[in-house]
C-alpha cells in the first residue's frame, strides 16, 4: 500500500473530492465490485474514504481510482471499497424472534431424524455477532449430543469483518443486549491491556465456520443443502433485478423445505417460485 510512488494530480482534473471527483468512485463500486448504495449511504462512503485516501498521502479521488483502483482492480483498493461501503450495524440477538423460530426448527429436525447433521448459514455475518447469536441460543436449546450435529457457517465480503469475526473480541456497548446470565456462560472478561471487552468463549467460536464469500458471484463453494440461511440486511446492496438472482441462488443452496430468514424491515418486490413466503422475513423452499 505505499504512496512513495504516487503522481502528481493532472491540472486537468476535477476540484479535489468533489463530487465529480467521487464519480470514477462511484462508477468502479458499481460496475466492477457491483454495490449498489443509497444516497446518504454514498455520502457516509464519501467521507470515509477521503479520510483514509488523505491519510495515505492522496490528494483526490481521482488519482486514487487512475493510480491505484485502476492499474490493480482486485487489489488493496477494491478491498478499502468494500470494507467502507458495507454499513456494519449489527448487535446479538437482533430480531430475537428468528433466532426462537430457528431453535424450535432444529430441536424438531433433530428429533425426526437424529442422525442428520443441520447446517445454517450466516450470510453477510458482519463483525461475527450474528453466528455468535446462532449458537449460543442453540448451545442454549439443545443437549450436547444435539449441538454437536449442528453445522454453523459464516461469510461476509469484508475481509476487515471477517477478520473481526474470527478474533470474537467484542466491547461493553458491543454485549448491550445480552443478558448476564449470557455473559457469564460463554463470554470471557478481558484482563490487562484487554479489561473491559468480552470474548466468546472457545466452545462458541468452535462451532462456526467463516468463509471469504461474494454473494455476487455466481457460485460459492458451500454446501448445497443448507437447512437455515440468514441473510438479512444484506439484500439493500443489491439492485431489484440483483436481488431477485440473490434469492434464487441462496434458495439452491437450501435443502427442500429449509428456510430463508431475511431482516424484518427488507422489502422485497419479488422472490423466486422456488420459495413461499411465511412471514415478512420467513420464507420456504418448496420441498
Amino acid at each position: 500500500m505505499a504512496t512513495s510512488g504516487m503522481l502528481p494530480p493532472s491540472p486537468n482534473e476535477p476540484e479535489p473530492w468533489s463530487e465529480k471527483d467521487f464519480g470514477p468512485i462511484v462508477a468502479f463500486l458499481r460496475h466492477q465490485i457491483g454495490i449498489t448504495l443509497e444516497t446518504h449511504r454514498m455520502g457516509l462512503l464519501q467521507a470515509r474514504l477521503r479520510s483514509r485516501l488523505q491519510t495515505k498521502g492522496f490528494q483526490s479521488f481521482t488519482q486514487f481510482h487512475e493510480q491505484v483502483l485502476r492499474i490493480d482492480p482486485a487489489g488493496w483498493g477494491t478491498q478499502l471499497l468494500v470494507d467502507l461501503s458495507t454499513v456494519n450495524h449489527t448487535s446479538f440477538f437482533r430480531e430475537p424472534a428468528h433466532f426462537n423460530f430457528l431453535c424450535q426448527q432444529v430441536g424438531a429436525w433433530l428429533k425426526e431424524a437424529p442422525g442428520t447433521t443441520v447446517r445454517i448459514w450466516s450470510a453477510g455475518c458482519s463483525s461475527g455477532q450474528e453466528p455468535y447469536s446462532i449458537a449460543i441460543a442453540l448451545a442454549e436449546a439443545l443437549p450436547p449430543h444435539g449441538l454437536a450435529k449442528v453445522e454453523i457457517w459464516a461469510s461476509d465480503l469484508s475481509l476487515e469483518m471477517l477478520k473481526a469475526a474470527a478474533g470474537a473480541i467484542y466491547t461493553q456497548r458491543d454485549v448491550q443486549g445480552v443478558s448476564p446470565s449470557r455473559l457469564r456462560r460463554f463470554f470471557m472478561l478481558g484482563r490487562g491491556p484487554r479489561e473491559g471487552s468480552f470474548k466468546v468463549v472457545p466452545e462458541v467460536r468452535d462451532l462456526v465456520k467463516y468463509r471469504h464469500i461474494d454473494l455476487r458471484q455466481p457460485t460459492w463453494a458451500l454446501p448445497s443443502d443448507f437447512h437455515v440461511i440468514f441473510c438479512r440486511n444484506v439484500s439493500i446492496y443489491f439492485s431489484d433485478e440483483e436481488r431477485l438472482v440473490l434469492l434464487e441462488r441462496l434458495s439452491h443452496h437450501l435443502r427442500p423445505g429449509g428456510w430463508l430468514i431475511m431482516g424484518n424491515g427488507e422489502i422485497l418486490p419479488s422472490v423466486p417460485a422456488s420459495l413461499r413466503k411465511h412471514s415478512p422475513s420467513l420464507y420456504q423452499r418448496e420441498a
